[in-house]
Parts: C-alpha cells; structure tokens; sequence
C-alpha cells in the first residue's frame, strides 16, 4: 500500500484538478456568448458546465495525469537537494505542470486553444492556481498513510464519474442518448417517449446515487446494488435476444462491466474488512 499510494494520489490529485479546471472554462465560455448577445439560460448554462466537466474532463484528465506525474517524479528527486518545503514544491509543481500542459495542448496537439478559460491571461492564471491547489492536494494525500480505503473510493468517484455521463445525456440530450440503443425518439408516441426517457433517467440515476453512497459509507451493499442492476440488464438482454428473438447487439458487454465495477469493489471491502 506504500508503493500503490503513489499513483493513486496522482490519479486522484488529477481528477481533483480537472474538477477545478473545467468550470473556469466553462464560465469563460458563457461570458463570451453572453457578451456578443447569444441567450444564455440558467438551464442551458448548468448543461454547458456539466458536459464540459464530463465531457472534456475526460480528455483533460489524462492530460493532466501525465504532467502530474513527470512534475511529482522531478519533485520527489527535488527535495533532496533543496530546503523548500515539500507541500511548496509540489504545489508549485502542480501550476507549473498545468501551465505547460495547457501550453502543449496548443502547440504540439490541436493548434488551437482548446480550453475557453485559458483565451485570457486571468484564464490561465486560473488555471494555474488550480493546479498549484492540485499538488498541495497530492502532498496532502502522499503525506499521510492510507488504507485499502483510499484505493476503494477513487475506484468508486471514478466509476460515478462515468455514469454520470450517462445521466447528463438522457437528462439534457435524451433524442441523442436514445439513438445510441437504436431508438429514434421522434418517432415513438408520447407515452413510448416519456416511458424511455424516465425509465432510463432513473435506471442511471439510481446508480450513480448508490455509488455515491457506497464511497461515502464504504457499505459494500451500495456498490452491490450497482452491480446487481447492470448484471440484470445484461441478463434480461440476452433474455429477449434468446427467446424473444431480439436484435443481437453487444450492448451487454457493457452492461457486464458496468455490473463487475461496483461488485468487485463491494467484495474488496467485504475482503479487507474481515482482514482487519
């Protein structure tokens, strides 16, 4: 756990980043359309700030995970040659890491400024500072010893993480969450269309609450409720494929890995839990 601790901290310190990267965008992407007359509502600013930590969290995620872990490399080196403290240098890391990363994107991968925020010098200031919040938050989480704990809740707010893009599309985009099964959401009567859409709002929504949860309490049941909702799909999937004569589609791959998530997580901690 000593060694695992490392990673998972980047792991975690990146997500934590992204989370304060992507509404700095966000915002400076609605002030923009606001200022040249573009109607911006509250339900359309809350859709924007939510795809955008979804959506472009997932890039930016891995982009940042990369310059957390070459700048926290450098660092640990660091501090053996410097009496800076720590907690400094790896926030300082932090900014310098998101700077560059920022400045890379640009230059050597889309040639353009991909994030909203980073168009101003304040943008990117932002920026920095949230990454300088990023390596103290790193230094924090390295600084201390960890259980089997810390593993089991990244895995779960990572796991949430993903359906909650789910849930955001069939709640603000359902026309296109309901093309991915094959469904053309125009074409069904209004009883069909309410019947899919609150079927699998909730269906996703119930989920990502249990997950929640289960981070929160480390009560394996949450996480096993997950999983045993998405191993149903995946069952009643082949069901209707067998016997009903079904398309045959794939979808129940997913819904596989979907329903192993949480249930591996839930048998960790039954696991570690007996251990103690």
């Amino acid at each position: 756990m000593k060694i695992a601790k490392y990673p998972f901290a980047v792991f975690s310190a990146a997500l934590f980043t992204v989370m304060l990267i992507t509404p700095i965008s966000s915002i400076s992407n609605l002030l923009w359309l606001n200022s040249v007359d573009m109607p911006v509502g509250i339900i359309s600013s809350l859709e924007v700030l939510l795809f955008d930590f979804q959506r472009l969290g997932i890039l930016l995620y891995g982009v940042v995970i990369i310059g957390f872990a070459i700048a926290f490399s450098f660092t640990a080196v660091l501090i053996n040659f410097t009496n800076i403290s720590s907690k400094y240098l790896y926030a300082l890391a932090g900014a310098v890491s998101i700077g560059a990363a920022m400045y890379l994107m640009v230059e050597l991968l889309f040639e353009s400024e991909l994030l909203g925020g980073n168009r101003t010098f304040v943008g990117k200031v932002l920026h920095w500072i949230a990454g300088f919040f990023g390596g103290y938050f790193y230094y924090s989480l390295i600084s201390k010893n960890k259980n089997y704990t810390f593993i089991v809740r990244f895995f779960g707010i990572l796991y949430a993480y993903l359906i909650l893009g789910f849930v955001l599309n069939w709640v603000f985009t359902p026309e296109s969450a309901a093309a991915d099964y094959g469904f053309v959401l125009k074409d069904l009567n209004d009883n069909a269309q309410n019947a899919l859409i609150r079927d699998f709002t909730s269906f996703f929504i119930s989920t990502f609450i249990f997950t929640i949860l289960g981070v929160i309490t480390l009560n394996p049941t949450w996480f096993l409720a997950a999983g045993i909702i998405y191993y149903g799909a995946a069952v009643f999937n082949l069901y209707a494929i067998f016997i009903h004569g079904t398309n045959y589609n794939q979808i129940y791959i997913g819904e596989i890995i979907l329903g192993s998530w949480p249930t591996i997580i839930a048998f960790a901690i039954l696991y570690f839990k007996k251990k103690e």
